[in-house]
């Protein structure tokens, strides 16, 4: 499989080394596309972990020399939109970090023009690739009437001082799609929405830096039978978990559910059961293996696919429903 990249962060740079480490052979980056500040970097990532790639600073050139199969795009949240509709105009499939747009109207631009050019848009949204995912689905109805779901995932940013300072950087700047929510609690809604569907209503409540963004906060998903509690910070530490509460026993998830390294099964009376994921795998492998799968048409990708398209339009529907119920409690405020 041939992949040219849009971007030079640090995920490029771990899934770059993951290529090497893993997909040796297998897959083949023929190009990463640079803003003229980081083209040093650029080339420094070609050299380290892509030596056939060609570094670019023109991304529709890129579109046009480089031979790929998919266009991974991984740079700043507010043009992923336009960086995978200008790649799929090109008749190129694309691979789309988090959030794969910044609203419900641009996600399904993406996709309509998927169809129409009769490309893939993919979101590198690892979690629903994850077989261990699957295997936490399969057990799910052992725990009975779910109840509460639980998750929080607690990461002080490593830019939070300069923030404090007045320093504005992607993350934390309104205008780039920052903030604590497509940062990080996008994991927790993805996890939840992927696991039981759309909630009925959604409610978000966060605490705002200087300048709007939210530094951390707190979605309230309720469902039929159940209510989901969904935490995130960029501005503290704490313990960043997860758990599914049933009637019949409860999951516990060890650490963020966005990795998913392993959970616990505890049913009443029964002593708990442990399951992991591969070992010596790294976590972003699965998604690509998938993406690989896609290329040689194998079919069972055919079927993962579309759920996974499916949990991310409900994701784009729910944050279009919360950004609407904030307009209106601080309308009435």
């Amino acid at each position: 499989m041939k992949i040219s990249i849009a971007g030079t962060g640090k995920i490029v740079e771990e899934v770059l080394r993951m290529f090497c480490n893993e997909f040796k052979g297998k897959i083949e980056v023929t190009g990463i596309y640079a803003r003229e500040h980081s083209i040093e970097h650029a080339i420094d990532l070609c050299q380290a972990f892509a030596p056939t790639g060609f570094v670019y600073t023109d991304f529709d050139r890129m579109l046009q020399e480089a031979e790929a199969d998919y266009v991974y795009i991984a740079n700043a949240n507010h043009v992923h939109h336009e960086y995978a509709l200008a790649a799929m105009m090109a008749g190129k499939n694309v691979i789309v970090e988090k959030p794969i747009a910044v609203n419900r109207i641009q996600t399904e631009q993406l996709m309509d023009i998927a169809i129409q050019r009769c490309v893939y848009c993919l979101p590198a949204f690892s979690l629903l690739y994850m077989p261990l995912y699957r295997k936490l689905q399969e057990i799910l109805p052992q725990i009975g009437t779910i109840r509460m779901i639980h998750c929080n995932y607690a990461q002080r940013s490593s830019r939070y001082d300069r923030y404090l300072k007045g320093e504005l950087t992607p993350v934390f700047d309104p205008q780039m799609a920052g903030g604590t929510l497509p940062d990080l609690n996008i994991y927790n809604l993805c996890f939840t929405i992927g696991l039981f569907g759309p909630p009925r209503t959604i409610r978000y409540d966060c605490n705002r830096g200087y300048n709007g963004i939210d530094t951390s906060g707190t979605l309230l998903c309720h469902y039929p039978t159940s209510l989901a509690v969904l935490s995130a910070s960029k501005d503290s530490d704490g313990l960043s978990y997860g758990c599914i509460q049933g009637e019949d026993g409860y999951i516990e998830i060890h650490g963020s559910v966005s990795v998913l390294d392993s959970f616990t099964l505890h049913l009443n009376g029964q002593e708990p059961v442990t399951y992991k994921q591969e070992p010596n795998r790294h976590r972003l492998s699965y998604e690509f293996e998938e993406f690989v799968a896609l290329i040689e048409n194998k079919s069972e990708c055919h079927i993962v696919i579309p759920y996974v398209m499916r949990v991310m339009q409900e994701i784009a529907i729910a944050q279009e429903r919360m950004e609407q119920g904030i307009q209106i409690r601080e309308g009435e405020r």
